[in-house]
């Protein structure tokens, strides 16, 4: 667990960061790893001293497993209401089934067909036994962080899915952005994975514009929001990573896996 700023957490869960976040009320938990992460993210929350049943709020930015997985283990093990936007809810309940976004470079088709095969290989050998959970909120109701008596909104920022958003804290100013950023380089960069490049683009000017100290992204570590730099002209460009580069996105990607 690492300190992020005062009352925020990074808890570094399978294949994404999972943010712990101190409210009035009790604990805001921001999204939750993949299946089995759910052990990690208790123990931190012992190291605060505090109980399973503080946990009062877990808030999915997005559908992904690597965010999703644990969730319903933790609204068992803690009694914590579930929160996601409207468009997310029947993935987490497996009405609808998760699929891998588009992606935007020759390298990012690369990552997508490795990690939809990688998917499919982990559940064929029980390895990853996701288990569907019913959402109690919408994250789109203002009401949702009034209940912890949480200083923030939760903002729409669709593109990375159409039904991401983003945890906005007042105090501190922190942004918690699932993957509508990542962490790459010492920079905060667009994902790999887009379900709409224009939509991710408004996104990340949306959040720039209520103007954070720090960005949490669901992929690599909290930077300060002057090291988001996002390419102008996506749609066209094409960027083909080196093979030193190639070697690093792939562990990154499957770090934290088993």
């Amino acid at each position: 667990m690492h300190k992020v700023a005062e009352g925020v957490y990074r808890i570094p869960a399978r294949a994404a960061n999972t943010y712990l976040v101190e409210a009035s009320k009790g604990l805001v938990l921001v999204d939750t790893g993949l299946p089995g992460s759910e052990k990690r993210i208790l123990k931190a929350i012992a190291r605060l001293g505090r109980t399973p049943s503080d946990l009062k709020l877990v808030l999915l930015t997005h559908r992904h497993l690597d965010h999703i997985g644990s969730a319903a283990a933790l609204k068992k093990q803690t009694g914590a209401k579930l929160a996601s936007h409207p468009f997310e809810k029947p993935y987490a309940a497996g009405t609808l089934v998760i699929s891998v976004p588009s992606a935007w470079s020759f390298y990012g088709r690369i990552v997508r067909k490795l990690t939809t095969l990688e998917y499919w290989s982990l559940k064929l050998f029980r390895i990853i036994k996701f288990q569907t959970a019913h959402v109690d909120l919408a994250a789109d109701e203002e009401s949702v962080l009034d209940g912890v008596g949480l200083d923030g909104s939760v903002v729409w920022t669709p593109g990375h899915t159409k039904g991401s958003v983003t945890l906005f804290l007042n105090q501190p100013s922190v942004a918690i952005v699932g993957d509508l950023l990542r962490a790459r380089r010492g920079q905060l960069v667009e994902p790999l994975l887009m379900e709409s490049i224009p939509q991710t683009q408004a996104s990340v000017k949306r959040v720039l514009d209520l103007d954070p100290e720090i960005i949490c992204p669901g992929h690599g570590k909290p930077l300060p929001a002057s090291r988001v730099k996002i390419e102008k002209r996506m749609v066209k460009h094409v960027v083909v990573a080196k093979k030193k580069e190639e070697e690093e996105d792939l562990e990154e990607l499957t770090s934290g896996l088993f």
